[in-house]
């Protein structure tokens, strides 16, 4: 009796938590979460791996694939697949939207095999199709605009190229990508085209967006939902569950927990805890997407809820979550769920249940690490009382950087410009050179009075941002304005991974100072012509002796009683102007562009003054 409802359950909940349609032919193959082996080679012997389409399928499985391995998708080499890929750099998308593009991008089993396959023409006008990851269905239509000009539609977007991998794996380019526009995956990096062409049907968390009417339809749901008999309950309820409160209350579970049947299982406030830093690193639950994907294996879609007395008198019995995964009760030696102890039981208003565990299901150390490793950028830093206690971001920054034998220029450069006012607090971003680029361009040279000076100061505000930038967020032509008043534009080569900063080539991007902000190396320095003058002051003075000294350089270098003085102070005349005319005037040679891409938007002649 018990496994015939078991089963019951299971086909239940596997129908409801997808909420697709059951007529899909690769039904099966979704709810099985299936994808595809990353480390396959391509087999097709015509694929030049050097080629951009074959990099393109490349960059969208090594960087996006994994990313569902920690969501419990398990990689399969001999399930065949469709891949579909869009027009944009999987990389480019916002980490919390990264699993669901993905999926909306993954079609299991073989969906279009052939450009010359009638049967796909056919599939768009049948009751039965492929569908993706998502559950959203996936339609092909062979568009004739004349005997020699064949085009294939995939969703409504042209399918630009095809790439067979292997046996079991095809590839499609399209001139779009899939999913709701109305929440799109990037806002900077994602804009929404002229056209409104959508996947059908939308999943359960998200609104509808194949039209108004739907939409208008959708909102008295919204509404309702605030006074959902869960969330009433969890407000009831003074202390215990208040962080499940709240990571529901954030989610768009909200939407669809009244909609149906539920047992319910609430891991208390210390079953959370459990999983918090003491006083610094990484919490899991930081990272809203991996929150959401938790709660809603807490969620238990039944056809009749379950109770404590039921639970009590069964051996076991495995049920479905929302998310996916299975749950086994046993009722012995105490009411259990997945080995965790069910403390207390709830019958809510509308019939749901709820159960209070002690722990979080389907959190372990293991998938901690690996989401620790992919969210670096979440992780909070121990407070530092040095070198400067204001200046978190700052303090972090040069830390990480003195340990680090490629900057000790720039780190001795942060020792004396005194710039910790400027940059105070946390959310930046830190354009960093290394020591070669002080050493080209002879700044190793330069006294730490140079590096206090006003110019020093002004010039290494300049490699400082104020809000927190990613790679993504780098994109060609974008202005930039730097707490040193400048601005740096990007320049990114499209086709390649090169990407500019003004002069400087990163040369690495994205190295995260915990949750306080964002670094990249640079192989030059940004607005180097503030200091340049001192450079030729310090060898001219180095050479003084001139042909006294046969042309060798001499050791003696400036003393550290005489204060350098900048030309701009110097009379007309004197032979360390850098060539530049009488008066007082700070004037602005050639030469001083050398290292810089001017242009009136990204760098305007008045941001050379100096400092007031």
């Amino acid at each position: 009796m018990w496994l015939q409802w078991s089963l019951l359950v299971i086909s239940v909940a596997s129908a409801s938590v997808l909420q697709i349609d059951q007529n899909l032919k690769n039904i099966k193959l979704i709810e099985s979460k299936f994808i595809p082996d990353v480390n396959v080679l391509p087999a097709d012997q015509s694929i030049n791996i050097n080629d951009e389409n074959w990099q393109q399928v490349r960059r969208f499985m090594e960087d996006g694939l994994p990313v569902l391995e920690i969501y419990g998708y398990k990689p399969q080499r001999d399930i065949p697949f469709t891949l579909i890929i869009p027009k944009i750099d999987v990389r480019t998308i916002e980490k919390p939207r990264l699993k669901e593009f993905m999926l909306e991008h993954m079609v299991p089993g073989r969906a279009f095999d052939n450009y010359a396959d009638e049967d796909s023409a056919a599939a768009s006008s049948s009751s039965s199709s492929y569908g993706n990851g998502n559950g959203h269905k996936i339609v092909f239509r062979k568009l004739e605009k004349s005997p020699n000009n064949v085009v294939w539609l995939l969703n409504g977007f042209q399918i630009l190229h095809r790439v067979r991998i292997n046996d079991n794996l095809i590839a499609l380019a399209i001139d779009g990508y899939l999913g709701d526009r109305k929440s799109p995956y990037s806002k900077r990096n994602i804009q929404e085209g002229s056209s409104s062409r959508y996947n059908e049907p939308q999943r359960l968390e998200m609104r509808n967006s194949t039209g108004n009417i739907a939409h208008t339809k959708n909102e008295p749901i919204l509404k309702e939902s605030k006074a959902s008999p869960l969330m009433s309950f969890l407000g009831s309820m003074k202390s215990g569950t208040k962080v499940f409160q709240h990571f529901l209350s954030k989610s768009n579970l909200t939407q669809i927990m009244d909609d149906g049947s539920f047992t319910i299982l609430i891991p208390t406030d210390n079953a959370f805890q459990r999983w918090h830093p003491i006083d610094w690193g990484f919490y899991p639950f930081s990272v809203q997407e991996f929150t959401e994907s938790v709660l809603r294996n807490h969620f238990l879609p039944m056809q009749k809820p379950l109770r404590m007395a039921d639970v009590k008198n069964m051996d076991q019995m495995a049920v479905r979550t929302m998310g996916g995964e299975s749950v086994v009760f046993r009722g012995q030696p105490a009411p259990n769920v997945n080995n965790v102890s069910i403390m207390s039981d709830y019958t809510l208003s509308n019939g749901n249940q709820v159960f209070i565990i002690t722990e979080v299901l389907f959190v372990s150390e293991a998938v901690v690490s690996k989401l620790h490793q992919m969210h670096k950028d979440k992780e909070t830093p121990p407070l530092l009382a040095f070198p400067w206690f204001g200046a978190q971001f700052l303090s972090h920054s040069f830390l990480a950087l003195e340990r680090d034998p490629r900057f000790t220029q720039i780190t001795r450069f942060l020792n004396n410009a005194e710039i910790a006012p400027h940059v105070s607090g946390a959310n930046y971003t830190f354009f960093v050179p290394d020591d070669k680029a002080f050493e080209r361009l002879g700044f190793d040279k330069l006294s730490d009075d140079v590096m206090a000076s006003q110019r020093g100061v002004k010039m290494l505000l300049n490699h400082f941002v104020k809000g927190r930038l990613y790679n993504r967020d780098l994109k060609d032509n974008e202005v930039f304005e730097t707490i040193g008043g400048g601005h740096i534009k990007i320049t990114r080569n499209p086709g390649s991974n090169a990407t500019s900063v003004n002069n400087a080539k990163i040369i690495e991007s994205e190295v995260f100072v915990y949750n306080l902000g964002t670094m990249f190396y640079i192989d030059d320095i940004l607005y180097s012509h503030l200091l340049r003058e001192y450079v030729i002051k310090h060898k001219s003075r180095t050479n003084y002796a001139g042909g006294n000294n046969n042309g060798r350089s001499s050791t003696l270098g400036t003393p550290t009683d005489v204060e350098i003085v900048p030309n701009e102070f110097e009379q007309s005349g004197g032979t360390n102007n850098g060539g530049g005319g009488g008066g007082g005037d700070y004037s602005i040679h050639d030469e001083d562009f050398d290292d810089e891409i001017i242009t009136p938007k990204a760098l305007p002649v008045q941001f050379y003054e100096l400092p007031k």
